[in-house]
């Protein structure tokens, strides 16, 4: 076999392998479901913008990249103000949003901090529900920061996703943004976490870069 054409195979063998080293998949870092059935998410339109609000919501984490056991309860705190003029198709309404959330083991985001951080988002829903929801990239559309999961899992690709329930009354528009309502709220925040590779993949590692050095070898002959 040509030596240079062995070297593009195996060169293209490589690049797949380490590929697969380096691949990565979404999972949830945490999900929650608010406690009870009452609405304790406001929006609250002032002109022609609104702020999304949660103080000290009483909430479930279901499910945590950490060594929690679940489920236990925190508390949600966030604040997420309009960015632009809503738009509505329908009873489909859609606004963007920006702000920060933390949830805690303590009120006012205090004690334990099992997540916080910043998302720049955008709503999409219709009628008694609608979902905020954000990633990136851009890095800076979702930040994360955390007490008790690995900054490893923070620190690669992000999502967030609040699903808003029962909104009271049923969303609309006013003066170009989302006018007041109530709600319920639970939610999912996700990111990419390296994936270990199984051991048929470090096997064709090592073939590759024994092709390598057989291949140097011949030609260096």
């Amino acid at each position: 076999m040509n030596i240079l054409k062995l070297s593009r195979n195996v060169a293209l063998t490589l690049g797949v392998v380490f590929g697969a080293l380096s691949s990565a998949q979404a999972v949830p870092i945490l999900s929650f479901g608010q406690v009870g059935q009452l609405n304790t998410i406001s929006g609250t339109r002032v002109g022609g913008n609104t702020s999304l609000n949660a103080t000290n919501a009483v909430i479930t984490v279901t499910q945590i990249a950490a060594a929690n056991v679940t489920p236990f309860n925190a508390f949600l705190t966030f604040d997420f103000d309009s960015t632009n003029v809503a738009t509505q198709v329908g009873p489909v309404v859609s606004q963007n949003f920006s702000g920060d959330f933390c949830i805690t083991s303590l009120a006012n985001c205090g004690g334990v901090n099992y997540l916080s951080g910043d998302l720049i988002d955008i709503a999409f829903g219709a009628n008694a529900a609608f979902n905020l929801s954000a990633s990136t990239p851009p890095a800076a559309n979702v930040v994360f920061t955390s007490g008790v999961i690995a900054m490893t899992d923070l620190e690669l690709d992000r999502g967030a996703s609040l699903s808003f329930a029962n909104v009271t009354p049923l969303l609309s528009v006013v003066n170009g943004s989302i006018d007041s309502f109530t709600s319920s709220i639970s939610g999912t925040f996700s990111a990419n976490i390296g994936v270990v590779p199984e051991p048929e993949t470090f096997a064709l590692l090592m073939l590759g870069l024994l092709a390598v050095g057989l291949a140097k070898r011949r030609r260096n002959a």
